[in-house]
């Protein structure tokens, strides 16, 4: 399964760099022989990702990098508040000292890479401390929730649409929850980590009415 489950990550990242895109159709052969493995451990790779939600097998047409819709961006995002709302407010709580120290060290290097408008390195570094909240919570469930979802939005916007004014708003968002967090405020920090996930929910619906870019 070892071998598998590395193939799985391979594909993965594919989708996740956006080397694939939704809707697009993953061609068997060609992909087993980049990868060098035989068409009947890609096959066992692509069932694990279609239970991940991340590709799905449509008859007569083959493997399709999964589409998203607006009603199920939305309902991710949802999920996404309550997760990292919960995350915020248990790690206001529990997280040791050197956990809140990484996650400040985390919000500098985006402070560096968004003063140097380095939007790849800022969105690298983005995910970097969404993924520290999560695991400063100590609730690993909920990390495993909160990463499928933040999975499922990659298929719906891609991260070239980040704009320097949003990294910004978004800092400013980070340096709340940072405070609520150093402060071992759990109920402010739940606050602001549930309303930096909404504000991107709002960002990413005003992309799509007016064009303008938006940040997650």
């Amino acid at each position: 399964m070892g071998g598998i489950d590395a193939i799985a990550r391979q594909i993965e990242d594919m989708i996740l760099r956006g080397e694939v895109m939704p809707g697009d159709r993953l061609n068997e052969l060609s992909l087993s022989r980049r990868l060098q493995v035989s068409r009947a451990t890609l096959r066992e790779a692509v069932r694990g990702l279609e239970q991940l939600s991340l590709l799905e097998v449509v008859p007569n047409r083959g493997v399709l990098v999964r589409q998203v819709s607006v009603k199920d961006a939305l309902d991710l995002y949802d999920m996404r508040a309550a997760l990292f709302r919960a995350a915020a407010r248990l790690a206001a709580r529990r997280a040791p000292s050197e956990d809140v120290a990484h996650l400040r060290e985390v919000n500098q290097a985006m402070c560096d890479a968004a003063g140097k408008r380095q939007t790849t390195e800022y969105y690298a570094r983005n995910l970097d401390f969404h993924a520290a909240l999560m695991a400063a919570s100590g609730n690993p469930p909920m990390a495993r929730a909160y990463d499928q979802a933040v999975k499922g939005l990659h298929l719906f916007r891609r991260r070239a649409l980040l704009h320097p004014v949003q990294l910004d708003i978004s800092l400013r968002e980070h340096e709340a929850m940072l405070r609520a967090l150093e402060a071992h405020d759990a109920e402010a920090a739940g606050e602001a980590a549930e309303r930096h996930i909404m504000l991107g929910r709002d960002r990413m619906l005003d992309t799509l009415d007016h064009g303008a870019p938006s940040a997650r």
